[in-house]
């Protein structure tokens, strides 16, 4: 493939001595429409392609811009004369300037320019692009077929282009495994992880892969890896001799102590270009194609974590020593007292590694669960509920209960409502205070056979407090609301979603009765004063616990004698107590 642009001679020419070939694909209106306009404001900055023929030139690339011209009574036109061997680079101009390809596509007609000779400068000038578009564009096409389609689909997004061409250029057979996981069921859905945790997917993809590809995490050396890579008799020897020398440093030990590599041994790695480390991705490095050499770095950890724990024995023996032979005998509770903090700082510089141990293990293996595991969904949902089982100080799920479970299960209210003396029935009132709501929903969450039962279950008695309309209640008794609080109020947003379809339309047009009786209100009690955005949103938190609390009298339910002192007789009329 050629490095250096050809001179290209740009010439003038009458727009009548070029001629359009037959059978051309058909043009965008709105296309030559666009063109018009930019060849009116600017004239025709990319010149159209011709080659000559007998009676003048004929056009190879630049169809729409001849239409535009054309449209435009231009009477000259620069144009560029191509030779046969140029053409298909002059059409992939054309191609790329007149549809909107997706970046598959371009690079597919970017390879055409550069296999007819123009370097990446010069398909940049013709195209009337950055250079580092069309580098982007070359890059592309380094990767494996499917890993081009599967960017030009937007199976994968172009911004993993990097961390693609980075897992290449280490291992090809590990980029084959990463494309091949991101392709299939369990992968689908990936990409973008591929950008934020790349190391991740990597891991993933090479447990997935058959057949499989080695890699290990240059972190910390596992029991399981040891024993997998049959390191031979001395590290064997090492290793129990380092379980030993642990227990001696540390009475409190447990197990082999933990082998990590040092940042020699991942520099090693790195000049054998074999390491796979990513700058914003904080899981340690993998080591890749590369077994031979993970286990000579596995070995110098073994026996320099050996090397390490001698001389804290050592040093552990002397302080030991020093101690017994000082003349001023110390107390038992400090020696107690420097053994325990020796013990702590020993454990605390275990703790490190530990944590990112933790870390690894987590992120690779716990990051991505069944959402129809019925385990997963119990903790999701007893944590929103704050259970502590029935009745047992789960302040959360009381309020939920008593905010909507009492409100709208019918096993929980109690129609009271009085019979005058003439058999007709007198003002409806309605006691929610006779059953135990906060039994009946735990009743009904621990009945959740499945994870999408609990799910929704929960999702019930969240929405019934969330809509249940406080109005039932005298003012003084109405509980606020639950407000769902989250980073850009995606939970209150979320939910409305899912409950929303299945709100009753009464509900609705309950709410709205309530505020035209607010502004009907407003505007009786104050003509004068304006009317307020918070007018339109119903009843707020001032309003009803000073102006309905005089004004319960309206509301028929139970709230009615309470608030008003008022009560109903055996013949329906108001006496007072």
């Amino acid at each position: 493939m050629s490095t250096t642009t050809q001179p290209v001679a740009t010439l003038t020419v009458p727009l009548e001595q070029i001629h359009v070939p037959e059978n051309v694909r058909q043009l965008d209106g709105g296309h030559v429409d666009a063109l018009a306009g930019s060849i009116r404001l600017q004239g025709l900055i990319v010149p159209l392609v011709v080659r000559t023929n007998g009676e003048g030139y004929e056009l190879v690339a630049g169809f729409h811009r001849i239409a535009a011209a054309r449209q435009l009574g231009l009477a000259e036109v620069p144009v560029v004369v191509r030779d046969g061997d140029s053409e298909d680079a002059d059409r992939a101009v054309e191609n790329i300037t007149r549809l909107q390809l997706n970046p598959y596509e371009e690079a597919k007609a970017v390879h055409a320019m550069l296999e007819r000779g123009l370097s990446e400068d010069g398909a940049a000038q013709a195209l009337g692009w950055a250079r580092q578009r069309v580098t982007a564009r070359v890059k592309l096409l380094a990767l494996p077929e499917r890993a081009q389609q599967m960017i030009g689909t937007g199976q994968l997004p172009l911004a993993a282009l990097d961390t693609l061409i980075t897992i290449g250029e280490t291992s090809r057979p590990t980029l084959e495994a990463v494309v091949a996981y991101l392709d299939s069921e369990h992968g689908a859905g990936e990409g973008g992880r591929l950008v934020s945790s790349p190391t991740w997917v990597i891991a993933r993809a090479l447990h997935e892969s058959k057949p499989r590809v080695f890699a290990a995490y240059l972190g910390s050396v596992n029991a399981h890896d040891i024993e997998g890579l049959r390191l031979g008799k001395k590290a064997e020897a090492e290793l129990a001799e380092a379980e030993k020398l642990h227990r001696k440093v540390d009475s409190y030990a447990y197990g082999p102590p933990s082998i990590r590599f040092s940042e020699a041994h991942v520099d090693q790695a790195r000049a054998a270009g074999a390491l796979l480390e990513f700058p914003a991705d904080t899981s340690a490095p993998l080591i890749v194609d590369a077994r031979d050499l993970y286990r000579e770095l596995a070995r110098d950890a073994i026996t320099k974590t050996v090397e390490q724990l001698r001389a804290k024995a050592e040093q552990h023996a002397a302080t030991a020593k020093q101690s017994r032979r000082s003349d001023t005998p110390e107390n038992a509770e400090t020696v107690a007292r420097r053994e325990r903090d020796a013990q702590l700082r020993e454990l605390a510089d275990q703790a490190h590694g530990i944590n990112h141990d933790l870390g690894v293990k987590l992120v690779n293996e716990l990051a991505t669960v069944d959402p129809s595991d019925i385990t997963v969904a119990r903790f999701f949902v007893y944590a929103l509920l704050d259970s502590h089982a029935y009745g047992g100080g789960d302040e959360h799920a009381q309020r939920i209960a008593q905010g909507g479970v009492r409100l709208v299960v019918g096993d929980l209210r109690h129609d009271v409502t009085k019979t005058r003396k003439d058999g007709s029935r007198g003002r409806l009132r309605i006691d929610y205070d006779s059953g135990d709501p906060i039994k009946w929903l735990w009743r009904f969450i621990d009945g959740a056979t499945t994870a999408s039962e609990l799910y929704g279950r929960a999702l019930v008695v969240i929405a019934a407090e969330q809509y249940a309309s406080r109005i039932v209640l005298p003012a003084s008794k109405r509980p606020q609301t639950t407000q769902w609080h989250s980073h850009g109020d995606k939970a209150a947003k979320a939910l409305a979603k899912l409950a929303g379809p299945h709100l009753p339309g009464s509900l609705a047009k309950l709410e709205q009765a309530v505020k035209r009786a607010e502004r009907t209100y407003h505007a009786t009690a104050w003509p004068k004063a304006p009317a307020t955005a918070q007018d339109d949103e119903g009843l707020d938190a001032d309003l009803a616990d000073e102006d309905l609390a005089d004004d319960d009298a309206a509301v028929e339910v139970d709230g009615l004698e309470e608030d008003t002192n008022l009560d109903v007789d055996e013949d329906g009329e108001l006496q007072e107590q």
